[in-house]
């Protein structure tokens, strides 16, 4: 599995990839510093996401909605 890291700046605005993992505790670890960097950069409106796929060839660079996904830990 393969988990991508999306962010937007606005609510309506498409989702932009920014990094991709293999561990899920490194992209959790990663969403928990991006937020914490927007909020000292003074963007409260700042949404990262995490979005799961099976393969990296099918990971898109932009996205319009991201669904909730439950992270599975091992």
């Amino acid at each position: 599995m393969i988990h991508g890291l999306y962010i937007r700046s606005r609510p309506k605005a498409k989702w932009h990839l920014i990094s991709t993992s293999v561990s899920v505790e490194i992209a959790a670890k990663d969403k928990n510093n991006i937020l914490s960097q927007a909020k000292i950069e003074g963007n409260e409106k700042m949404e990262v996401a995490i979005k799961t796929f099976n393969s990296s060839f099918y990971i898109p660079e932009f996205l319009t909605e991201i669904t909730e996904q439950k992270l599975m830990f091992n």
